[in-house]
């Protein structure tokens, strides 16, 4: 992720980082309220121990092994961007059983990022990695919807290689969400 400036941009950040797990299961629990926009990401692969995770939450610091670019700056800012707003952040990890990511904003806050595009942040994810099965679970008060693409690839054939499917999945997406916050 190139710039992180929306909380969607975080979201995404945090999902590349659970593909990146080696997890073939990844959760997105995404819940808001008048105030409040926290989100989880959970994955169930490799972890880390006490000092990577110490090292993770340093800026500058990255684990690939391969550089695209020369900073790891996703962890650390996200911290920021949360505890700036008078959030929280919280990362839970152990080595071979997963990590899972608590960010909440408190949206009243004038620090506060924007949201952005949600909709199109949440078909990004489902499209990062066909090998991973995500569970998203959406709630805007007292309303919601669920995602799972573990239910889509057993239903459809192909989800990742028909395009015609694919802007299916991208539209509803985005109809789920403008009925949820009340047709945007």
């Amino acid at each position: 992720m190139a710039t992180l400036e929306t909380i969607s941009d975080h979201i995404i950040d945090i999902c590349e980082n659970a593909v990146r797990s080696n997890s073939i299961e990844c959760k997105l629990i995404i819940i808001e309220s008048k105030d409040f926009f926290s989100f989880e990401v959970k994955d169930y692969g490799i972890g880390m121990n006490s000092e990577e995770l110490n090292n993770a939450l340093t800026p500058f610091y990255t684990t690939k092994k391969e550089r695209k670019k020369k900073i790891g700056m996703g962890l650390p800012f996200l911290k920021f961007s949360c505890e700036l707003t008078g959030g929280s952040f919280n990362i839970k990890t152990k080595p071979n059983n997963g990590t899972t990511v608590n960010a909440t904003f408190v949206k009243t806050n004038i620090d506060c990022q924007p949201l952005g595009d949600l909709s199109n942040a949440l078909y990004f994810v489902i499209y990062l990695d066909s090998k991973i099965n995500w569970y998203i679970k959406r709630t805007f008060l007292d309303d919601g919807y669920e995602i799972d693409t573990k239910q889509l690839k057993n239903s459809f054939e192909n989800i990742y290689d028909t395009p015609k499917f694919m802007l299916q999945i991208k539209q509803n997406i985005y109809n789920l969400e403008k009925e949820l916050k009340g047709g945007f």
